[in-house]
């Protein structure tokens, strides 16, 4: 056999077998691409794109640890320390309609007190489940009698006199001029607060409770005004608030007067005690801005029935999104329900994402 013949029959050989492999060669499929996802800032900071959707979603909340020595609302309360850790997570969505940007929120909020082997652990609790369009929102959210006017103090104790209702079904509809006014208007469930002593049992009829308001902000001075009116009791009241900024200093009034006077109405709770406001409540507090971490803050409030509530605390901020808090109250009592005074100390550590 020639040189020749054995090179051309080895390369015919190497051809079948290249062949053969090559009819057993696995080939990878392409990969299919992936949907990251995308940032929605068309809502603000935190949103971004549900993927597949137009949707924008904003997932949040914090978790929270309040060591305290006594109650600020209950007179001899100061027989140990009391503990309370709690985990709230919220979650908020927005999209783009022809009728403005459809939103809605939600709040839920697990507690455990002190120790289980006490009768206390675990309590589950909505705080907000609402839907929002051109201007209306429906669904559960805090009372428009409170929200409006904005909370009190940066004060953790900051309702030992009561300056509304919290949690509330309601249907309400905010006009807001973009320019600094506002105005709204709310139904709301009358369901929320028994009371034994008018025995008034709330939610046994078809008519709700009414909530108005107006207000009128610029970047450093507010006004507001908010009326209420529990249908059930035939009672009401009306709050008034300013506020200002004025550099790193920040302050507000808040009054409020209830038609009812000595017995509690939805719009006028009362205080820690239980017992009403008399004809009116005042609040008012002061905060400074010590650094970017640093803020102090104090309120001051008190009833026509002789309530006083006095309270100060430092909000430190040491690293991004961890707050501790260590807060002061004293509480005077001299009505029909209670009578004396209860200091409390607490500090509050929060990790809010």
């Amino acid at each position: 056999m020639s040189i020749k013949s054995l090179l051309l029959g080895s390369a015919a050989a190497l051809s079948v077998v290249s062949g053969a492999q090559a009819a057993d060669a696995v080939v990878a499929a392409e990969p299919e691409p992936m949907e990251y996802v995308k940032v929605c800032d068309a809502y603000g900071t935190g949103y971004f794109y549900i993927p597949g959707t137009e949707t924008c979603l904003k997932i949040g909340g914090r978790v929270r640890f309040d060591l305290k020595a006594a109650n600020s609302y209950k007179l001899d309360s100061d027989k140990g320390w009391n503990s309370r850790s709690r985990g709230e997570i919220y979650m908020d969505s927005a999209s783009d309609t022809e009728y403005g940007a459809l939103k809605t929120k939600f709040v839920g909020r697990f507690d455990f007190d002190n120790t289980y082997n006490d009768g206390a652990h675990t309590t589950t609790k909505l705080i907000q489940a609402n839907i929002s369009l051109a201007g209306f929102q429906i669904g559960l959210a805090d009372t428009l009698f409170s929200s409006f006017t904005g909370y009190a103090g940066d004060i953790i104790n900051d309702d030992v006199v009561s300056y509304g209702q919290f949690e509330v079904n309601q249907i309400n509809y905010t006009y807001d001029s973009g320019a600094g006014f506002k105005a709204a208007i709310a139904v709301e469930a009358d369901d929320t607060l028994n009371d034994a002593e008018t025995k008034v049992v709330n939610g046994e009829d078809y008519i709700p409770n009414l909530v108005a308001g107006l207000a009128y902000s610029t970047d450093a001075f507010g006004v507001s005004v908010v009326g209420g009116y529990d249908e059930r009791r035939d009672e009401g009241a009306v709050k008034g608030r300013v506020d200002g900024e004025f550099g790193a200093f920040s302050a507000f009034v808040m009054g409020a007067w209830s038609s009812s006077g000595k017995n509690v109405n939805n719009f006028a709770p009362g205080d820690g005690s239980g017992a009403a406001w008399g004809d009116w409540a005042a609040w008012a507090g002061v905060g400074y801005k010590v650094s970017d971490d640093v803020k102090l803050n104090a309120q001051v409030a008190g009833t026509d029935k002789d309530t006083l509530a006095i309270a100060a605390n430092v909000k430190w901020n040491p690293v991004a999104g961890l707050l501790i808090q260590p807060e002061v109250t004293y509480t005077s009592f001299d009505n029909e329900k209670a009578d004396g005074d209860q200091w409390n100390g607490m500090i509050r550590f929060q990790r809010t994402f």
